[in-house]
């Protein structure tokens, strides 16, 4: 009797100290070849030209369905543009795997009678456009600079996946005066992208960030790998998409019309795709495809930057 007393206490014993949810095993990360472009599309200056804008929502349209990516960042594009966007890849694409669910929009700038012709009086921001399905938004508006851009109010803007630990940002810096307003808004987005890193997500960030990689203000962003004569004194923790680029390593390519401007002597590479250096699993490239043209005008006085990345997620 004692022996089967003792046995049954140990047992309930046991049972009391068990949690009431066994822990479940940590899982294993995965690496998959994530794809990305970046555009600043200039959009909201293209209904000074008639019929250009309808020509800039095909430009980005056509693109998508020959990339294929997972993930699209714009710049500067009007909000009607972003909504006859989303329409097309909706009716005349499976791009996106949830066709209810897959774009953002940020207003930087809601239009008013200062604007000129810019998006007909209407909104102008930020965008992004996921294959995937996404969870609700997060919009982080940044240190405003009103001596520049008047009344627009830049953002961050990011997303999560719901079919994998990965979360996109899209952004646009303002870029007079960089060494102050620039980089505290530099800093910002930093900060928050890391918050999303300490909480488990593998974060892409695209945009126009009106610096060059060789500037000292994004050497918190760069990794100490990237150190090279182009691009040294890096102090961050993150990888770019194209700075691996072998004619000019550490920098990549411009991604304006401009044709020189880097330490390599070529064109100025002021877009970005960036992603933390510990993720990467492989391989990563990035390129700017040629000045796109809308009829007879380059679409946007930006080329569009396009990259992918081999990366640990989970």
């Amino acid at each position: 009797m004692r022996t089967r007393l003792r046995t049954i206490l140990a047992t309930a014993t046991a049972l009391l100290l068990a949690p009431a949810v066994a822990p479940q095993p940590a899982q294993a990360a995965t690496t998959v070849r994530l794809t990305a472009m970046q555009w600043n599309v200039d959009g909201g200056w293209k209904y000074q030209t008639p019929g250009a804008s309808d020509l800039l929502v095909a430009k980005i349209f056509d693109t998508i369905k020959e990339k294929n990516p997972d993930f699209v960042a714009l710049n500067e594009i009007c909000q009607s543009q972003y909504a006859a966007l989303t329409k097309r890849l909706q009716n005349e694409t499976d791009w996106p795997q949830d066709k209810g669910n897959f774009v953002r929009f940020q207003a930087t700038r809601n239009g008013t009678t200062d604007d000129g012709d810019v998006c007909d009086h209407k909104a102008v921001g930020i965008a992004l456009l996921s294959r995937q399905p996404l969870g609700t938004a997060n919009r982080f508006a940044l240190t405003p600079n009103p001596d520049f851009d008047k009344d627009e109010i830049r953002h961050l803007l990011c997303a999560p996946t719901t079919t994998m630990p990965v979360r996109y940002c899209v952004t646009h810096i303002t870029p007079k005066p960089f060494g102050t307003i620039g980089k505290i808004q530099v800093n910002e987005v930093l900060s928050h992208v890391e918050d999303f890193e300490a909480a488990g997500d593998t974060v892409l960030v695209g945009g126009d960030f009106n610096a060059t990689p060789s500037w000292p203000e994004l050497n918190v962003w760069y990794d100490r790998s990237v150190n090279t004569p182009a691009n040294g004194d890096n102090v961050g923790a993150y990888r770019e998409m194209d700075d691996a680029d072998p004619y000019c390593l550490g920098y990549g390519e411009g991604t304006t019309g401009a044709t020189t401007g880097s330490p390599c002597g070529t064109g100025t590479k002021i877009d970005m795709i960036f992603f933390r250096a510990n993720h990467l699993n492989g391989q990563h490239a990035g390129d700017a495809l040629p000045m796109s043209t809308c009829g007879s005008a380059p679409c946007s006085d930006h080329r569009l930057f396009w990259g992918w990345a081999d990366l640990s997620i989970g």
